[in-house]
């Protein structure tokens, strides 16, 4: 038998990350934005499993603030073993930092405590999560104190120097977080940090169909000072944005600015009620990006899917593209492509690549009519409506043009009996795998 002592370093990293990752109670960090929001409290707080050990350290520093790291029981074992998996465990351990707030009593001396909690970690955060609860309201004293945390919270980011990633998830979008904002910009145009998120919780906590946009002047700030910079996006390489909305100047600055970017999730941010003047798929306002390799729209009503045609064209280097819940009800439904229209020069089957990847969730049968003009190797449709879907395969061949593998929603077996006949006898004739183990990404 092999000595785990004797395999490449590479090798037994992986294998400790693979235990890192079965542990129970970790956020995603995915950066798909998908699913409802856990704050950290929700998760490992709650069942009080601290480690008092330097791996997997766990600090609560007041009532209401807890800087995490890892909580997994593997490791600390693993890193018993010898001073050489010590290392590697510790350097997995404290690869994520998590900073909770979650609102119950604000302490203004917490800067100390900070840089000795994650005093023997610096160097090893690559990812850090930070959760802001609400502020209290005035007296003034509470403005004060929300300022001194938000300037403790700015200083331990800055402690990380080696940080890659940076996501930040905001419950009152009126609180100043300018400190962490000037924090988080000069990392980014230093070129450590490359990763961004700008997530409402609320958002991500509850679907629902309008929010209040008045609300959200310093998340906007945050995100405008990034696309503001030339250096800042020239070095950002991937942008989550979940907000309540982008106003047309944020908009605008998003088409042209941050050029570098390889993977973009916009979701829910493009909302009628603000950009209705603009449509922000106009090809002309987007600046050409050959980085652009991932994106994502998802709960964006002005993502119409006849507008995502002329958007995979612009973006001759996508592989990858999502499209889940967007559109609106005040779309009047668009004719299908007429018979042929694969054959035509100037069609995406013959201006570019086919994608790696397309996965479309909720979508009309006109919706899917229309989009299967984009080509890709792969297509995952989430639909419940597998009938829907049948019939949208058996009406023309020229639908999803380089398709050789299709994922569907697994169905119940009386249904797949009668319509998953249907596909499955397309598929075949197309040479096409059809796959029923696709998921729904937002339900």
């Amino acid at each position: 038998m092999t000595n785990f002592s004797s395999l490449p370093i590479e090798l037994r990293i992986k294998i400790v990350e693979t235990l890192y990752k079965t542990q129970d109670g970790v956020l995603d960090g995915t950066w798909t934005c998908r699913g409802r929001y856990r704050r950290p409290s929700e998760i490992d707080l709650r069942s009080k499993r601290f480690l008092s050990t330097p791996m997997g350290a766990q600090c609560s520093i007041t009532n209401d603030l807890v800087l995490s790291t890892g909580s997994c029981a593997a490791l600390n074992t693993l890193g018993l073993v010898s001073r050489g998996f010590y290392d590697i465990c510790r350097f997995v351990a404290f690869h994520e930092l998590e900073i909770d707030h979650s609102q119950k009593k604000d302490d203004p001396s917490l800067t100390k405590a900070f840089e000795k909690t994650v005093e023997l970690v610096p160097n090893y955060v690559k990812v850090i999560k930070v959760h802001l609860g609400r502020r209290s309201k005035p007296p003034h004293t509470r403005e004060l104190q929300w300022k001194a945390l938000v300037k403790d919270i700015a200083t331990v980011i800055g402690l990380c120097k080696h940080t890659e990633t940076i996501s930040l998830y905001y419950s009152d979008g009126e609180a100043d977080i300018t400190d962490i904002g000037n924090q988080i910009l000069t990392m980014i145009e230093d070129g450590t940090v490359r990763n961004i998120g700008i997530y409402s919780a609320d958002i991500l906590q509850d679907n629902r169909s309008t929010w209040d946009i008045s609300c959200i002047d310093q998340p906007k700030s945050l995100l405008r000072s990034i696309l503001m910079s030339l250096k800042a996006c020239e070095q950002l390489r991937r942008l989550d944005i979940v907000m309540e909305h982008i106003d047309i100047e944020l908009m605008q600055l998003l088409q042209r600015r941050p050029t570098s970017l390889h993977t973009l999730t916009i979701r829910r941010a493009m909302r009628l009620f603000h950009i209705r003047p603009f449509l922000p798929f106009h090809m002309n306002d987007w600046a050409l990006n050959s980085n652009l390799t991932r994106l994502t729209l998802v709960y964006c009503q002005m993502a119409y899917a006849d507008l995502m045609i002329p958007l995979i064209g612009h973006f001759y280097f996508l592989e990858e593209f999502t499209w889940a819940h967007c559109g609106h009800w005040w779309r009047s439904s668009k004719s299908p492509p007429p018979s042929g229209w694969s054959k035509e020069a100037n069609t995406l089957p013959n201006v570019r690549p086919p994608l790696k990847l397309l996965h479309i969730e909720d979508a009309s049968s006109w919706e899917l009519e229309i989009m299967g003009q984009i080509p890709a190797e792969r297509v995952i449709i989430s639909d419940r409506d597998e009938e829907k879907i049948a019939k949208v395969f058996t009406r023309t061949d020229e639908i999803f043009p380089s398709t050789n593998a299709l994922h569907i929603l697994p169905g119940a077996p009386d249904y797949i009996a009668h319509f998953g006949s249907l596909l499955e006898v397309v598929c075949r004739r197309r040479m096409i795998r059809l796959l029923r183990d696709a998921r729904v990404l937002f339900p």
